[in-house]
């Protein structure tokens, strides 16, 4: 009676303090949990919002550079997280992002939701309004990015991945407490998008990720990206102490260490950005992400103690969850604004061709005869008569995008080899009023396609474009309908089309890879329907390429 006494006192207090908000509560081990009932922009379907959750302590002080540090969350007799949470870590404003948010539907019985947990830089900007139509609750997550999350200094200082690591904490805070906002801890699905989806591909691939989740959706991104997963990289710490101190004859070690201690968010981010230039990545032959996944020397408390290949060659991978992966058919298009303002710009690389391979392996001289014959080969497959003009852009378009979709269809096939569950692609060409790359960046280049990012609005409620969705056509509706419920059935059930009478899928099946045979995938274009890989041609060429010139490289004959 005491409890229900101030139970109702704390909601006449909050109820003065947000006039403007519809407040919805939970009672749980004696704490009310204080959130917003909003409603969902098609349906209005209520459902109730949890922001800025705290998951683990702020990694701030004497914690940044730090795995996270989980404490305690219950003790107070109440929480409020009625007010909505600008995630703005990955702006660099701030470092203390270790939050979460929850989105869950409302109804009259007792009922547990599955739940998508998902991983985005920018996922303050994304609604969950069209999963929660489909009865599936949503958990956002802010975690470290860049320097903060990603620098590795090869010793205790700095170990690497405390991003990942941070991911990995709220999977932990969602297993112990998501059952108090109706989430089903047996239904779990991480959906990772954006530039940090290596984290969520690896997911699959680290021993402490085991039994936090269920399913994974991989999105435009692959935990086999060459960019990522260096060993400790002295040269990075050679670079940001050199634009910390300024120029010096000697690293010292104990100097630089202080001035990542007592440096601000800004100096850091101003130091850490643009470490490699474009000749170093040309010698490297491979895009260089600075600050991404490594493999760590710390044992047990690592998130990744082997390169992603060598699990896979172990056969040592989380396979026993469902996985579906995706991607945008010219994914990299929109890093070309420069040609397709100006094409005539493109019969210059003819002469300047700066090739980049899919893969690791070693480095060639540049100019060296075996770095000539490498560029040869990729410019006969890729263009006509091996020379680029001003009618290559979409050619580019492709090659360019292939450093990013060659690793994602490598990933998909080695884990559907491995792995005791089914493995979806989905290839994702559809151009709509919803691209917003596209739309953003490349609106005046009228072609058919999809760029990276393009289908996160389709996904989720972009708050950018709410005008759009209220003004949508029924077309568009039912385009995002049928996108939601395939995600939502993969969260429920694990498979994408459970249902051969589905009033929105209709007849719609999608089939899993199959190891060993032609790549198939749920294609969305104009019509959403199964269809043989066409990349997968680019994909023997990759293939071949490296069985030729990298024959350390080769794993084809290991499964």
């Amino acid at each position: 009676m005491i409890f229900k006494i101030i139970f109702f006192i704390i909601l006449i207090f909050l109820n003065i303090c947000i006039v403007k908000s519809e407040l919805h509560a939970i009672e749980t081990n004696g704490t009310v949990i204080i959130g917003t009932k909003l409603y969902t922009v098609f349906e209005k379907k209520p459902y109730a919002a949890f922001w800025k959750i705290p998951y683990a302590d702020p990694p701030l002080g004497g914690l940044r550079f730090k795995p996270p540090r989980i404490g305690p969350w219950f003790g107070k007799p109440y929480y409020n997280y009625s007010t909505p949470y600008n995630n703005t870590c990955a702006y660099g404003y701030t470092e203390d992002c270790l939050y979460l948010n929850v989105f869950t539907p409302t109804t009259e019985k007792l009922v547990y939701f599955p739940v998508i947990v998902g991983i985005h830089e920018y996922s303050d900007t994304h609604g969950p309004d069209f999963l929660i139509d489909e009865n599936v609750a949503v958990v956002t997550v802010s975690f470290r990015t860049s320097i903060f999350g990603f620098l590795n200094t090869g010793d205790t200082f700095a170990e690497g991945n405390m991003g990942a690591k941070d991911i990995l904490a709220a999977l932990k805070w969602i297993r112990d407490n998501i059952s108090y906002f109706n989430g089903d801890i047996n239904r779990v699905t991480v959906f990772g998008s954006g530039i940090n989806t290596n984290i969520v591909a690896s997911l699959l691939l680290s021993a402490n990720s085991e039994d936090l989740f269920n399913r994974v959706i991989i999105q435009d991104g692959s935990a086999l990206s060459p960019a990522d997963y260096r060993s400790y990289n002295f040269e990075i710490s050679n670079k940001l102490y050199w634009n910390l101190h300024g120029p010096f004859e000697k690293f010292n070690r104990t100097n630089f260490y202080e001035l990542l201690r007592e440096s601000s968010i800004k100096q850091l981010l101003l130091a850490s950005r643009g470490l490699f230039d474009s000749t170093e990545v040309r010698d490297n032959q491979r895009l260089i992400h600075s600050f991404g996944p490594t493999v760590e020397t710390s044992g047990k408390a690592a998130f990744m103690n082997k390169f992603p290949l060598q699990v896979y060659k172990r056969k040592i991978t989380n396979n026993a969850v469902e996985v579906m992966i995706g991607y945008t058919n010219l994914n990299s298009l929109y890093k070309l604004e420069g040609f397709v303002r100006n094409k005539k710009l493109l019969k210059y690389l003819n002469y300047n061709f700066q090739y980049l391979l899919p893969f690791g392996g070693r480095r060639d001289e540049y100019g060296s005869k075996l770095y000539r014959k490498i560029r040869r080969n990729i410019m006969d497959f890729y263009f006509v008569n091996g020379t680029v003009g001003e009618r290559s852009l979409r050619r580019y378009a492709k090659y360019v995008s292939d450093q990013v979709i060659y690793p994602a269809l490598r990933q998909a096939r080695l884990h559907a080899r491995v792995s005791c569950n089914n493995v979806y692609l989905y290839r994702f060409t559809s151009r709509g009023p919803f691209n917003v790359v596209w739309n953003t960046l490349l609106a005046n280049l009228n072609w058919s396609g999809a760029t990276e990012g393009d289908q996160i609005c389709y996904q989720f409620r972009c708050k950018s474009l709410n005008r759009a969705y209220e003004a949508a056509a029924p077309t568009e509706r039912l385009l995002i309908k049928k996108i939601a419920r395939l995600l939502a059935n993969f969260a429920k059930h694990g498979n994408p089309t459970p249902d051969p009478t589905d009033d929105i899928l209709e007849n719609l099946q999608w089939t899993p890879l199959v190891p060993h045979k032609r790549m198939r995938a749920l294609t969305f274009g104009k019509t959403i329907k199964m269809t043989n890989v066409p990349e997968e041609k680019r994909m023997t060429f990759w293939d071949q390429l490296r069985k030729d010139f990298f024959p350390d490289g080769k794993i084809n004959d290991e499964f």
